[in-house]
């Protein structure tokens, strides 16, 4: 070879790499190199005869299309997954970059992995770029397989934020997202966990989000399809060609009148109401890149950077389920429906028809409770309540107080609601900080109606989410005033507040010290269902009351969470669920004060222990303000304290007391004080919304 040949070669080499990559278009690339198992219903190349709507979404997950994110909300078995491979597989091909693919469990991701093996086994041009399958190579295991370019893919569930943090990765893969947990370790959302991973890709990352949806309200497919076009595929009708989306609406069915077994399904075109029977797929389905004439048709303008899809197994093609087989599922989830059976239609909806679905269980709402709130003034005791207690709540830069007054009964009303914003980081011994606020309100008598100062017998705060640490130095300090510290327990069947309290023993470095706080578990669950089913009593025994100055969103917040019931192996199984984002502050604060209620035994109290406690805060003869006289010493078991110079207690013969002041064996019987009738000196009442 001469030197002039030498330097064509170089020149071609040359233009040969500065030649920018041909255009990667994943539905062309998986129909020329992808190669199905034989284990699958169809085996052999990958064609888009069995999925048509698939095309699409192939399209706009290659890398030249502008979108960001792409979500399919659709039915399941119906493309997903293999949607997922085949743009696994092209990237790796053609353009090889990181890519991380999360699955809400340990074993989905087990299933996944072993489906990328068997791609690169029978995909050549892939198993020519993934590194070798060894016992001892590291770079090909479950979670993790090479390819050449350092391009490696990762896949691992998405219930630990440290497996969202430790990956750089343009191209993310998030399957079956409604069954994620929706705040990882407290972190905050996994779809924000794992966009995050492509920060350093802000022009070239692209995210895929699938799943079937769950409930409405609470679904994060729903979420991010509501962020993008939401497209819906369109087929032709085959009588009058009008294109319309195949939806239950148009969906029909019959039996045979003599044996009432069903025998016919077909959908009827809403412009001409042709019967269109299943034998018509063949020609309604193919989308127009197959020659026919169904296409996707955006209902949404959307956020600009996302495309969503939603799909239902209407669109089976022929051979998979049948319109028929389909109509008899949803014959049998009505007929459970009507039975008060929501699990049926709620499968069916979500696993078919690719919807999210509303089964709540709890009638009352926000507006109902609102309408019916009562013109009682605020922080003012009703006479039939003669014990007040309060709970906190712990947020981040805020502590949320409810007061409570209780009644003969468990008849209780909601006296107020109040913000304390700070840092619950701050110290307690700081006299500005919000712990030192909560103090305030916590040693400040309030008015009853009879006139009389009345003293919150116990408060309680939870220490279940944030701040825990601190939370647990403030119950620490003030264990002897009758603060409890309370943890929260989902499971079913817990009672509302534990026979006896866990031993979390702290000092104020946090290392363990002997005669630490304790903590209650609250039967969370068990205690919204107390309140729920109690809601539509207007007086009475278990009645909750609220008055007129309470706000809106306080409303909103107590009936936020819905009650679900599922089957775990054919058992019945009732469980709470909230909405994404939405505020749940006053539920929780409404079950802490129910709980602080039961752990002061008032649900055990006979008429005789309320009218004992009565008499001795309102006596019912003599002058409500004649002087005080200093009372004799307390017995040995508070349950409620009053306003007074010296506090006293009622005693309930049914319930187990503890001393505070006097040993329990003391043999004394309760003394009946005469109640000092003003708040102590130097003490005010607090207006709603003390800061």
């Amino acid at each position: 070879m001469n030197l002039a040949d030498g330097y064509e070669l170089v020149v071609r080499a040359a233009m040969e790499a500065a030649r920018p990559d041909p255009e990667l278009r994943v539905d062309e690339w998986a129909e020329e190199f992808m190669i199905l198992p034989k284990s699958g219903p169809q085996p052999g190349p990958f064609r888009f005869d069995r999925s048509y709507p698939a095309r699409r979404v192939h399209q706009v997950l290659s890398p030249s299309h502008p979108c960001k994110r792409v979500v399919a909300k659709v039915a399941s078995q119906m493309f997903k997954t293999q949607t997922a491979l085949n743009w696994i597989g092209a990237l790796m091909h053609r353009r090889p970059r990181n890519f991380l693919a999360l699955e809400p469990t340990d074993t989905l991701v087990k299933r996944f992995s072993a489906r990328v093996s068997t791609m690169i086994r029978n995909v050549p041009e892939v198993r020519e770029r993934a590194a070798a399958a060894k016992s001892r190579d590291s770079r090909n295991t479950v979670q993790a397989k090479d390819f050449l370019g350092d391009a490696t893919l990762y896949m691992n569930t998405a219930g630990s934020a440290a497996n969202l943090a430790e990956v750089s990765a343009p191209y993310v893969y998030v399957d079956e997202i409604d069954r994620l947990e929706l705040n990882v370790d407290d972190e905050g959302d996994p779809v924000e966990l794992a966009e995050a991973r492509a920060t350093q890709y802000a022009n070239d990352c692209k995210f895929f989000y699938t799943s079937s949806p769950s409930v409405e309200g609470f679904s994060k497919i729903d979420d991010l399809f509501n962020m993008g076009t939401k497209e819906e595929y369109h087929v032709p009708c085959p009588d009058c060609g009008h294109l319309h989306p195949l939806v239950l609406d148009n969906f029909r069915f019959e039996r045979d009148p003599d044996t009432g077994y069903m025998d016919r399904a077909w959908f009827v075109c809403p412009a001409c109401f042709f019967e269109i029977d299943e034998h018509y797929k063949t020609t309604m389905l193919p989308d127009i890149g197959a020659g026919g004439e169904a296409r996707w048709v955006a209902t949404s303008t959307g956020d600009g950077e996302t495309i969503s899809f939603t799909l239902s197994a209407f669109y089976m093609p022929i051979g998979a389920i049948t319109w028929l087989s389909l109509a008899r599922q949803y014959a049998r989830a009505k007929d459970r429906l009507a039975r008060g059976d929501h699990e049926g239609m709620q499968v069916f909806y979500n696993t078919r028809l690719g919807l999210s679905y509303r089964n709540s269980e709890a009638n009352t709402t926000a507006k109902q409770l609102q309408d019916r709130a009562e013109a009682n003034p605020p922080r003012v005791i009703p006479d039939q309540a003669l014990v007040v207690t309060m709970s906190t709540d712990t947020q981040d830069t805020r502590l949320e107080v409810q007061l409570e007054a209780w009644g003969p009964g468990m008849e209780h009303w909601v006296l107020d609601y109040i913000v304390l914003p700070g840092l619950p980081s701050d110290s307690p011994e700081d006299p500005k900080s919000v712990w030192a606020r909560l103090d305030e309100i916590r040693r400040t008598p309030l008015l009853h109606a009879s006139g009389r100062a009345i003293m919150i017998s116990a408060d309680s705060i939870d220490a279940a989410g944030h701040h825990t640490q601190d939370v647990y130095n403030y119950g620490a300090a003030r264990a002897h005033l009758g603060c409890t510290v309370l943890g929260g327990s989902p499971r079913p069947n817990r009672p509302i507040i534990s026979n006896s309290p866990s031993k979390v023993d702290i000092d104020w470095g946090g290392t363990k010290r002997p005669g630490g706080v304790e903590r209650w578990m609250v039967g969370t669950d068990v205690a919204k269902d107390y309140l729920f089913n109690r809601f539509h009593l207007l007086e009475g025994p278990g009645a909750m009351h609220f008055h007129d100055k309470l706000p809106a969103e306080w409303f909103e917040g107590l009936v936020v969470e819905q009650p679900r019931t599922r089957y775990v192996k054919g058992r019945a199984v009732r469980e709470w669920i909230k909405p994404n984002g939405a505020r749940n502050e006053p539920l929780d604060l409404s079950v802490y004060n129910l709980a602080t209620a039961y752990r002061l035994g008032l649900h055990k109290w006979s008429a005789l222990d309320w009218q004992r406690l009565r008499d001795k805060l309102i006596p019912p003869t003599g002058d409500l303000f004649a002087p005080s006289v200093a009372p004799a010493p307390p017995p040995p078991a508070p349950v409620v304290t009053v306003a007074a110079t010296v506090q006293t207690s009622v005693r309930s013969p049914d319930v187990p007391q503890q001393p505070t002041h006097a040993p329990a064996s003391s043999p004394a019987p309760a003394p009946t004080p005469t109640i000092n009738h003003a708040p102590p000196a130097g003490r005010r009442i607090l207006s709603r919304g003390i800061s």
